[in-house]
């Protein structure tokens, strides 16, 4: 299967990536299809109040529309993504506020709510239809392998602030949700294509067919290939092509069940430029004497994987429903500094009672399996290099009915028991009061919790080779994980207040406080040698505070602003002398930017085209890495979109990103990898639905 997919890309890429070049040239002034434009006069009629009485899930795992949810929630719809013109999922979470995404290079994200952005940023939990996706070696994301067919993403629900009480362990600043359509919402045939300078050539296709017994399914078949990022004057090497599939089915076999299936398929073939450590002991690394540092080294990443996930849902009664989920998961990764693979997995239950009057109770059980093997290298090793996982997990949280319709009180806590630290308690608080029906004053108080991961719990990584005399081998200084690593704790102070003062105009605010613990430093092994080895140690504290703004305004009935901003200030200190820097503190501190603002403007001129703008700026960052020194500069961004509806079913479309200069730099990684700029992207697009 692996060699299909890899001939598919070699005869995609051979085939198609002129036609498709060649296929932007007419078209460019547009692009997208008459039923996306359907999708668009239907958002664009949609009262305020209606958006603000969307369900969502991600709060308290039960569907409650969002002017109830006691919590900072935003939601990135189909049409944003469509109207924005983003091709990737990393891309559309630049539309919510708080969330700060920066690209490093051209198949690497740092991305992080609130705060703490690094290039392994492991405080933000992500999941895809409720399988959550983070890489256990490190608890963070691969942001390059998380995809899907854009156009059967039904919305991502974004909390900004701590989801640990319903979601569990690394829901600490954030949690994200990808939400796919039922396949029922997915009938007939799409077919996209597109080419431009940056994204060399893209496709995609489903159809789905519904049976009259209650059964609905589509699948799905993606292809992307992406150029090299800009480094020094010329393509930093790192251009990428992936392949993916997948499908759903969605069965209502009875008025109170209903069954989903759904399961994906991937490739990726990446490159990337490293600098890598060579072991001073082998003696064919002699040439790289005296530091054995192989610098702008060439390297590929294979990235491959698979999931599938069932679910059955079933109403006892108007009061009491459940739901049972299970998924297996397998990951594969190949790179110069390590080969992993994963696999993970998951069962969940999840038990909803209202016979109580006044309480809505949610409760809930879970079981998850992780087990990995890893190839160790020089530079990196896990040890040991296989070990499986085991995390069990208990929920409960009561919404209670103080006044009804009026005030609401939602008492919960997650209990989850985990390999490393034994049980861990997450506790949360929140009101929501709702005076009337365009107003709602909400607050919480939170506990959230980063459990170790094996990077620093069980690894080794290279930090530094240093020449010794000549008698002398060369000095090798480690960064190793050490089994007395502990949580990283939260706790978290929030406010926030949505209304609607007008039809056409509507306001979202959220102010936080946060107090962090344990936070994860280094700890010299020998304190008087400047070229000791460190180790993982929990001795930073932190604080931060800031608020976040939210702003939809229909100004015209064909003329919709949406705007967002973000304002955080991070302190930082060790609580012990055992910090051998403030690096550390440095870089919580200087690697998140104090201000973001985004604007976007969405106009439908007739019923044939309509031309969106989307204009965002991100204040500068002083220090983004441990082992560079360098700034980020603040920039500008301006995006834009033009759509043509020329017949029925089809749109044309051209899609211009950063048009106010050639390349900017974003974020700035550790010293693995070359630092990179992202360069002026225009792309044409064609949509057709059949």
């Amino acid at each position: 299967m692996m060699q299909m997919g890899t001939d598919m890309v070699k005869t995609l890429h051979k085939d198609y990536r002129r036609p498709l070049a060649g296929l932007a040239v007419p078209f460019l002034l547009l692009a997208s299809s008459a039923q996306a434009h359907g999708l668009t006069e239907e958002y664009m009629d949609m009262p305020l109040e209606d958006l603000l009485s969307m369900e969502v899930t991600l709060v308290s795992k039960k569907k409650q529309p969002l002017n109830e949810a006691a919590a900072a929630i935003f939601v990135i719809t189909q049409d944003d993504i469509l109207r924005s013109g983003v091709t990737s999922i990393p891309e559309a979470l630049r539309m919510a506020p708080g969330i700060q995404v920066g690209r490093i290079d051209a198949n690497k994200w740092a991305i992080s709510s609130r705060g703490f952005a690094n290039q392994f940023a492991n405080k933000l939990l992500v999941m895809i239809d409720g399988r959550t996706v983070y890489n256990p070696a490190f608890s963070g994301v691969y942001w390059d392998a998380q995809d899907t067919l854009l156009g059967d993403i039904e919305r991502i629900e974004v909390i900004r602030g701590p989801g640990a009480t319903a979601w569990g362990a690394n829901a600490v600043n954030g949690v994200i949700n990808i939400i796919t359509k039922q396949a029922e919402q997915t009938q007939g045939g799409l077919l996209t294509v597109g080419a431009g300078n940056e994204e060399k050539a893209f496709g995609s296709m489903r159809y789905g067919i519904k049976t009259k017994h209650g059964v609905a399914a589509r699948a799905y078949l993606k292809y992307n290939d992406r150029d090299s990022s800009y480094t020094q004057g010329k393509g930093n090497g790192d251009r990428w092509q992936s392949l993916r599939g997948g499908f759903r089915v969605d069965v209502q076999s009875a008025e109170a069940d209903s069954w989903t299936l759904q399961g994906d398929i991937y490739k990726a073939d990446e490159n990337q430029t490293l600098n890598l450590w060579k072991d001073p002991e082998d003696p064919a690394n002699a040439g790289y004497a005296p530091f054995y540092l192989a610098a702008n080294v060439q390297d590929r990443i294979e990235s491959s994987g698979w999931n599938l996930l069932g679910r059955r849902s079933h109403r006892f009664s108007e009061s009491s429903s459940a739901t049972l989920q299970l998924y297996v998961d397998h990951t594969y990764r190949s790179e110069g500094i390590l080969t992993q693979a994963h696999d993970t997995v998951d069962i969940d239950f999840q038990h909803q009672y209202r016979g109580i009057t006044g309480h809505e109770i949610v409760w809930g059980l879970g079981y998850r399996h992780i087990r990995d093997n890893i190839e160790n290298t020089f530079a990196v090793s896990f040890l040991p290099d296989s070990r499986g996982l085991d995390l069990y997990s208990a929920f409960i949280q009561d919404e209670i009915a103080l006044s009804p319709d009026t005030l609401l009180l939602t008492l919960g806590s997650k209990f989850e028991h985990n390999d490393f630290t034994g049980l861990e308690i997450q506790p949360s608080v929140r009101i929501a009061w709702m005076p009337d029906q365009r107003s709602t004053l909400w607050g919480a108080i939170s506990k959230a919790l980063r459990t170790p991961s094996r990077l620093e719990r069980e690894s080794r990584i290279v930090a530094m080779i240093a020449p010794l005399p000549p008698a002398y081998a060369p000095k090798i200084a480690y960064s190793i994980g050490t089994k007395d690593f502990q949580s990283e704790e939260l706790l978290a102070y929030e406010i926030g207040y949505r209304v609607q003062p007008k039809e056409n105009f509507s306001l979202d605010l959220a102010v936080f406080y946060n107090k962090y613990d344990n936070l994860q430093a280094f700890e010299k092994i020998h304190t008087q040698d400047p070229l000791s080895s460190v180790i993982f140690n929990n001795t930073i504290s932190a604080h931060s505070y800031g608020l976040e703004m939210a702003i939809d305004w229909r100004a015209l009935e064909w003329w919709r602003f949406q705007s967002n901003y973000s304002f955080i200030d991070v302190s930082s200190s060790l609580t012990g002398d055992a910090g051998f820097s403030n690096d550390e503190t440095n870089i919580s501190e200087t690697s998140s930017p104090k201000h973001q603002l985004s604007i976007r403007s969405m106009m439908d001129l007739g019923n044939q085209v309509a031309v969106d703008f989307w204009v965002y700026y991100v204040h500068d960052l002083e220090q983004t890495s441990h082992s560079i020194k360098m700034p980020v500069p603040s920039y500008i961004s301006l995006n834009a979109m033009v759509s043509w509806h020329p017949v029925r079913n089809l749109e044309l479309s051209l899609v211009a990103h950063n048009l106010l200069d050639s390349h900017h730099r974003e974020f700035v990684g550790e010293s693995l990898f070359s630092v990179t700029e992202v360069e002026r992207s225009i792309y044409g697009r064609i949509r057709w639905d059949f």
